[in-house]
C-alpha cells in the first residue's frame, strides 16, 4: 500500500510542478503571444483579408472572361475585314466590267459576257450571253478588249451564242505581218496559238504583230517564236493571241452587214 501511495503522490507532485511551471511561463514570458502568432494569428489575418481574396478571385475570373470576349471580338473583326475585302474586289470587278462594256460599245460593238468556255478536247470556243433575241447572226465577228479579233459566231440560240476562235486547229485567217508588211495566212494550232509557214527570206522577229487583212487596227496575234533551219526554204512562225483565252470575261460582237 505504501509503495502505491508513494508512487501516486510523486505523480501528483510532478503534475503540480508542471502546472506551476506552465502558469509561471504564461505570467512571466511571451509564450502566449508565441502560440498566438503560430496558431491563431494566421486564421485572424485570413479572416481579415477575406475581402481581398474575394476581389483577387473575382479579378481572375473577370480577366479570363474579358480575354474570351476580346478573342470573340477579334474574330468578328477579322470576319468583317474579310467581308469588306471581298466586297471591294467585287466592286472593282464590276466597275472594270462596266468600263470595258462602255469601251466596247463606244467602238460600235455589242458587249457580251462569256458564260462558258472550251473543254479539254475543244478549248477554242466560247459561249456568250447574246443570241437571236439580240439580233446576233452566224458569222458576226467577235472581238476581245483592245480591238483583238478572236473569232466569229458559229452557232446562235435564243439567248446565247457559240463563238469559234480562229486559233482552233485547221482554222485559217489571212493577215498582214507588221512591220514586214507582208500578207500571210495563219493556221490555228489550238489553245490560242497559230502557225505560219513563210519563205525564209521574209523577215520575221519575235514581237511582230499580225493584223487582220482589210481591217486596219484589228490585231489577231503576236509572234512568239521563229524556228528556222538554213537547209529548209521555209521557216515556222509561232504566234498567239495577245490575251489569254482562259481569262477573257467580256467580248464585243460586231454585227456584219451580210452574214455568212
Amino acid at each position: 500500500m505504501s509503495y502505491r501511495y508513494d508512487r501516486d503522490k510523486r505523480r501528483r507532485d510532478r503534475w503540480y510542478a508542471v502546472g506551476l511551471v506552465f502558469v509561471l511561463l504564461i505570467l512571466f514570458t511571451p509564450i502566449y503571444r508565441i502560440f498566438y502568432d503560430l496558431l491563431e494569428a494566421p486564421f485572424v489575418a485570413s479572416f481579415q483579408n477575406r475581402d481581398g481574396v474575394t476581389l483577387r478571385t473575382e479579378g481572375f475570373f473577370a480577366g479570363f472572361a474579358g480575354r474570351q470576349q476580346l478573342a470573340k471580338e477579334n474574330e468578328t473583326l477579322r470576319a468583317e475585314i474579310e467581308r469588306l475585302r471581298v466586297d471591294n474586289l467585287r466592286t472593282s470587278y464590276l466597275a472594270q466590267q462596266i468600263e470595258d462594256a462602255f469601251d466596247l460599245s463606244a467602238e460600235g460593238l455589242l458587249p457580251a459576257e462569256v458564260i462558258d468556255r472550251g473543254s479539254l478536247f475543244d478549248r477554242d470556243h466560247l459561249i456568250v450571253n447574246r443570241g437571236l433575241n439580240d439580233d446576233i447572226r452566224m458569222g458576226d465577228q467577235v472581238m476581245a478588249m483592245d480591238n483583238i479579233l478572236v473569232g466569229y459566231v458559229e452557232q446562235v440560240f435564243d439567248q446565247t451564242a457559240r463563238v469559234r476562235l480562229y486559233s482552233t486547229h485547221d482554222q485559217e485567217i489571212h493577215g498582214i505581218l507588221y512591220p514586214e508588211d507582208v500578207t500571210l495566212t495563219a493556221r490555228g494550232a489550238g489553245g490560242g496559238g497559230f502557225i505560219i509557214e513563210t519563205p525564209r527570206e521574209v523577215g520575221v522577229e519575235v514581237g511582230d504583230v499580225l493584223y487582220r487583212q482589210g481591217a486596219a487596227g484589228q490585231v489577231i496575234a503576236i509572234v512568239r517564236e521563229v524556228v528556222f533551219d538554213p537547209r529548209d526554204p521555209f521557216k515556222k512562225v509561232y504566234l498567239s493571241y495577245p490575251v489569254n483565252i482562259n481569262e477573257i470575261q467580256l467580248v464585243g460582237i460586231k454585227k456584219m452587214l451580210t452574214n455568212s
